[in-house]
């Protein structure tokens, strides 16, 4: 499936870093994709897009727009 497509996909987050960029925050995710092992998928979202205590592990959902990462939630 295109990444070029909106979409939402399920993963477990591998590693997540909070980001403070001129008084903005964002939070750095790396993610395996659900029925792709071993592929992984990595952004920066904007930490109101995120959970606050996101931590590696996490069943998350993710919201993909034109291949770019725009949200995560909790499954």
């Amino acid at each position: 499936m295109s990444f070029l497509l909106p979409q939402e996909r399920t993963g477990v987050v591998r590693q997540s870093r909070p980001v403070d960029i001129h008084g903005d925050r964002y939070v750095d995710v790396a993610i395996e994709l659900e029925g792709a092992p071993g592929e992984s998928k990595s952004g920066r979202v904007a930490a109101s897009e995120c959970p606050p205590d996101l931590a590696p592990g996490d069943r998350v959902s993710v919201r993909f727009v034109m291949g770019v990462m725009v949200k995560v939630t909790r499954a």
